[in-house]
């Protein structure tokens, strides 16, 4: 038996926009996200889950833009020949990667680090979409900023400090960043599929 991925990109898509909204803070209307709730008074575990989840959903966002776009930017895990089959018999470009980089199962697929996925995105997805590079220069700063005060702390460890919600920071670095990201992954591809 195997496991169908070709829908991958839209599934992420998706699981992005749950994690974002799934504590009631952000909302996703019409295409957009939108600050919903400046009323977060919850327990500081329940504020850095905010913070984790909505650094991953823009990580799980960008990475869904780059399969939308067909840039592979996944690579093949050693040692990972074991559970289910991956296949994609609906997205002939993703068959076809997977195949040129003999994945056979899903175990094998790593899916790397938001740093890794943004240097592709940076080399191959910018360049390729009809986007202006000063919006394309302020993903890859925002990212810095996330990935330096919130991904990598809120993801590994507890820090009674990061259980405050700073609304500023949602509004001027997360909800612009997830906007700019919905905008690439919605542009008609550029690449053949």
């Amino acid at each position: 038996m195997s496991v169908d991925i070709s829908d991958i990109a839209r599934e992420n898509h998706a699981y992005a926009i749950h994690l974002a909204t799934s504590q009631s803070v952000i909302a996703y209307k019409n295409g957009a996200f939108v600050l919903l709730d400046a009323s977060f008074g919850r327990h500081p575990f329940e504020v850095v889950d905010f913070w984790r989840n909505l650094s991953l959903a823009t990580e799980i966002l960008l990475k869904a833009c780059l399969l939308r776009h067909h840039i592979p930017f996944f690579r093949k895990r050693a040692n990972g020949e074991y559970g289910e089959r991956v296949t994609a018999d609906t997205n002939s470009w993703l068959q076809s990667t997977l195949e040129a980089m003999q994945i056979s199962y899903v175990a094998q697929i790593n899916t790397g680090t938001v740093t890794t996925a943004l240097r592709c995105a940076e080399s191959e997805l910018f360049p390729s979409l009809p986007v202006n590079p000063g919006q394309t220069a302020l993903i890859s700063k925002m990212f810095s900023i996330i990935i330096r005060t919130r991904r990598n702390r809120n993801s590994h460890f507890f820090f009674p400090n990061q259980g405050v919600i700073d609304f500023s920071e949602v509004e001027m670095l997360f909800l612009p960043l997830l906007n700019l990201l919905e905008t690439l992954y919605s542009l008609p591809s550029a690449r053949p599929i």
